[in-house]
């Protein structure tokens, strides 16, 4: 999948480069070793670019995009690169705009419950600052030890505590981003006045993957830091007894923060991942249940918990007994990810998320698709709002188990549009997922949604060709046209 310099046999012009390095003094390069660590992303899929900048200031950012759009030359907006849709692929060439320099906490307020931050600032460094404090920032996607705040706007990012405390967008009070023009524009918290005037543009700057503009500060809102946890782990003989078990669990609206599901298989590569030795035997399915609040108001939620958990098959049930074993649970569910590039030649990550009440009828119909596709997919996520990570393993290589992937990633789609469900939990759109666009949104959604683009950036170099695009999904390069869909799983009709 060739990047614009390899496509063209050639480099950018001397007066865009020159201008790249007025913006970025020495924070510009590029050599070829910089450009191919910066043309690809978790989905190992590789664009080239023609080059990389690593800006420390909206200052920066602003010349470098101003020296970039006087020539037409794309700006791809880039965190930490762990994104599985191709969101930050330069799949048309130009200059990738890291964010990773500009990694700063600038501001914890703790009467205004508000932290501001650059974008490179990592997850689990900002949470650790603020709990020092006795405070607490929810969303902590699985890849927080590495995924930035920056990627977490861009992708509207969820993660296991969702449930109970919502996903990045949820948090998001202000921003600063450089427009495609090179202009600077702040919102909300980081507005003049209190930024309560006109339209919100935050809030269409969240989850748009940078195709709008360049996030270079970021106001949060934080909570109180939790009195207490409780963390219990369940196992189970089926997937689909599990999915039952979540559904009576969050129906009860009980504290639970997480409520993290993975089928067997999953939970066996995870745990060799972890300890270095391969399980001996793995049950089917497990839960991850953990209970935040009052410790004192524990028993009897942990009480319903246990019993919706063996009502439903559980042949385990039980307490982390230290916060050792709690952390090793921890390691392992965010182990997951990585872990599963060891079973075979590759996967497709898909981020489906259904409404928590047909996880059971997505798991069977998942099952079935698995079977008349003679494919291996495998199945974890936060099932507490209804977001499922399903893998399908595949072998890259062979081009007919490609096409059977093809064939299966379309009826999951399907599939969980049916239930009520959506395309994407947190992954976002990218490139893998916008040929299934007009599936979820209807004409006049995709008449607004171009609008926005073209108002935001009408010379369209922020993130080209992602979205809103004809170009073809990269995994399917190289194979015959799909075919005409096959008849529908029995489980989601």
């Amino acid at each position: 999948m060739p990047g614009a310099a390899e496509r063209a046999g050639g480099a950018l012009d001397a007066r865009v480069l020159r201008g790249l390095r007025r913006a970025a003094p020495g924070a510009v390069s590029t050599r070829i070793e910089d450009r191919i660590c910066y043309s690809l992303d978790a989905t190992d899929l590789r664009s080239l670019p023609d080059a990389v900048a690593w800006p420390r200031s909206a200052e920066e950012v602003a010349g470098v995009v101003r020296a970039a759009a006087a020539h037409g030359v794309p700006v791809v907006p880039r965190g930490a690169g762990t994104g599985y849709t191709g969101g930050c692929l330069p799949v048309a060439g130009g200059v990738v705009v890291s964010t990773e320099r500009m990694d700063r906490v600038l501001l914890v307020d703790v009467a205004r419950r508000v932290a501001v931050v650059e974008p490179g600032v990592v997850n689990e460094a900002l949470r650790a600052r603020v709990e020092s404090v006795g405070l607490s920032y929810p969303p902590d996607p699985a890849s927080l030890k590495v995924s930035t705040i920056g990627g977490n706007v861009a992708e509207g990012a969820g993660g296991p505590r969702t449930v109970l405390h919502g996903t990045t967008r949820d948090y998001v009070v202000g921003l600063e981003a450089v427009l495609a023009d090179g202009a600077v524009v702040s919102t909300g918290f980081l507005a003049p006045g209190d930024g309560t005037v006109g339209w919100d543009l935050g809030t269409l700057l969240v989850g748009s993957e940078g195709t709008l503009a360049v996030v270079t500060k970021v106001a949060l809102r934080l909570t109180d830091r939790p009195l207490g946890f409780a963390t219990y782990w369940a196992e189970f003989p089926s997937l689909e007894g599990a999915a039952l078990a979540v559904a009576k669990i969050t129906a009860a609206g009980l504290p639970a923060g997480v409520l993290e599901i993975m089928d067997g298989a999953t939970l066996a590569c995870a745990v060799e991942h972890v300890r270095g030795v391969k399980p001996a035997g793995a049950p089917e399915a497990a839960l991850l249940v953990e209970l935040e609040g009052d410790p004192s108001g524990f028993g009897a939620a942990a009480a319903t918990v246990r019993a919706f958990a063996l009502e439903n098959g559980a042949t385990v049930f039980r307490e982390a007994a230290s916060e050792e074993e709690r952390e090793e649970i921890w390691e392992i569910r965010r182990s997951i990810s990585p872990s599963l590039a060891r079973m075979s030649g590759g996967k497709i990550n898909e981020d489906i998320a259904v409404p928590r009440s047909r996880i059971p009828e997505f798991v069977r119909a998942m099952r079935e698709i698995g079977a008349a596709l003679d494919l291996r997919i495998l199945a974890f996520g936060h099932a507490g709002d209804g977001n499922l990570h399903v893998n399908v393993m595949v072998e890259r290589a062979d081009t007919g188990q490609m096409a059977r992937a093809r064939d299966a990633v379309a009826r999951l789609f399907a599939c969980a549009l049916r239930l009520g469900g959506t395309l994407s939990g947190e992954h976002g759109i990218g490139i893998t997922k916008a040929e299934h666009l007009a599936s979820e949104l209807d004409e006049t959604a995709l008449r607004v949604t171009r609008a926005l683009k073209r108002a935001f950036d009408p010379d369209g170099i922020m993130n080209p060709d992602k979205i809103l695009t004809d170009r073809p999904n990269p995994w399917w390069q190289g194979l015959p046209p799909a075919g005409v869909p096959a008849a529908e799983t029995r489980s989601c009709s």
